[in-house]
């Protein structure tokens, strides 16, 4: 479904952005958790949220399921949204979803949990027929909890209850435009291995007669708007530019976050 693009970076970032490996905090206030149960061929998906807070919550999630399609890496993604209220330490069933699962056919289910201002607070992602790499971030995942939970002594900064995760892109498109950018976006994100720990999110936008614009978002914060057009080349040009300038950004961020941190 997808393939490389023409404009690709030069080899020196894409050696840089291996090396991205910063995380940010998530499930802290509102947990996610994602319940998954197998019955032969067929997996019941439930999307669940825990309030931890002291006070009701006025939320809103999206709940993902992405299927490789073939050996060629199609890809089909099927998302369900939802506004919600969580009162003090409620835990709620949100959304559930049957899906039939071919042998190895792999699947990634993410359930995210945003406040009304749209800020991320919990996540939660499985994998059916996990990948190595999967396995690997998965142990990654399980290390980082355990040290949430049982801190070594002489770590003098100790994470808060949650999880790390990382690489996410977001997407709230209306055109058909809209989507193709988005996926050639979130391809070349992933093909450059930008690991970034902040969510980026692809919104577009209605504009002047009833034109629409993209809006790239990392941490909630614009990094770049462009009017939409429907040839495939500007697409993929913008999707080169907007990943540049992703990646740019989170190194920015995270220099921000480290100097405010040691102020």
């Amino acid at each position: 479904m997808y393939k490389i693009l023409q404009y690709s970076l030069p080899i020196y970032l894409l050696l840089f952005f291996s090396s991205i490996a910063y995380s940010q905090m998530y499930n802290s206030q509102i947990e996610a958790e994602i319940n998954i149960q197998q019955y032969g061929n067929t997996y019941n998906i439930t999307g669940l949220a825990v309030n931890k807070t002291v006070s009701n919550q006025s939320l809103h999630y999206t709940l993902s399921v992405i299927k490789n399609q073939d050996d060629n890496s199609n890809t089909s993604k099927n998302d369900q949204k939802g506004r919600f209220v969580l009162e003090i330490g409620e835990k709620k069933n949100l959304s559930t979803t049957s899906i039939n699962v071919s042998e190895n056919q792999r699947v990634i289910v993410l359930l995210l949990i945003y406040d009304d201002k749209d800020t991320p607070l919990g996540m939660d992602r499985k994998v059916i027929n996990p990948t190595e790499e999967d396995l690997a971030l998965q142990k990654n995942d399980s290390i980082e909890r355990e040290r949430a939970v049982n801190p070594s002594p002489d770590v003098s900064t100790k994470p808060v209850d949650g999880i790390m995760i990382g690489g996410i892109v977001t997407e709230d498109t209306k055109t058909k435009p809209g989507r193709d950018f988005y996926k050639m976006f979130d391809q070349n994100y992933r093909l450059n291995n930008i690991n970034g720990s902040e969510i980026v999110t692809i919104k577009e936008v209605l504009s002047l007669n009833n034109n629409t614009k993209i809006e790239v978002l990392v941490a909630n914060e614009k990094v770049l708007e462009f009017f939409v057009r429907p040839q495939t080349e500007y697409l993929k040009q913008m999707a080169d530019i907007a990943v540049r300038r992703v990646y740019w950004f989170l190194q920015q961020y995270k220099e921000r976050k480290h100097t405010q941190k040691y102020y």
